[in-house]
């Protein structure tokens, strides 16, 4: 057992990633991380007040790499801006099929985001590259009609991240309307996204 760290904040947060993908939020506790740290069962009372102050900096750190995959597939600038929208909204998806528990952690009611000025600024900062893409593709768009056009993306992509995860659904064998769909979004995402822009 370690009692001592260089950085034991860091090493925990590390930790609870982990153990919230793996486990789910709600499995979480503060001693499973301190067992995934190797640290004493006191330990991170030293550094976090709450269950929910952790869970809040492991949101964070979600939203703070879906953010870069964002802004990564938007900095593509040999492709057209519409490229590097579906671009993005393929790897929103492919992030919260990857990152089950954490996307939902992300996603949860369970952390006041108010509260958490940090986790607040990092889910925002996730939105904007959005708004920054969606901006770009329809030029001289009022704020209004831009807000409404972010949360409609949104809304679709997330949506489509609750259905592909629902296996039962998602299966393209299962010979009902909601799975023939379902197969077919999920056998060729970009052409759906791609319909989906053109609506």
């Amino acid at each position: 057992m370690k009692y001592h760290h260089g950085n034991l904040k860091e090493e925990l947060i590390s930790s609870a990633c982990i153990v919230c993908e793996a486990d789910g939020h709600d499995r979480m506790s503060l001693r499973s991380i301190a067992k995934e740290a190797k640290v004493s069962q006191t330990a991170p009372y030293r550094h976090f007040k709450t269950k929910e102050s952790l869970l809040a900096e492991v949101s964070t750190r979600g939203f703070t790499e879906l953010k870069e995959i964002l802004q990564n597939a938007n900095a593509k600038k040999t492709l057209s801006t519409r490229d590097r929208f579906l671009e993005m909204g393929q790897t929103y998806i492919e992030f919260g099929l990857s990152k089950r528990n954490t996307y939902d952690l992300m996603h949860s009611p369970v952390i006041d985001k108010t509260q958490f000025p940090e986790l607040l600024n990092s889910a925002v900062g996730a939105f904007e590259e959005l708004v920054c893409v969606l901006a770009e593709l329809n030029p001289g768009i009022s704020a209004k009609d831009l807000d409404i056009k972010c949360i409609h993306y949104w809304a679709l992509v997330h949506g489509l991240v609750g259905l592909l995860r629902n296996d039962s659904l998602a299966e393209s064998e299962i010979d009902t309307k909601a799975g023939n769909a379902m197969g077919l979004v999920k056998s060729d995402l970009r052409s759906f996204l791609i319909s989906a822009l053109e609506f």
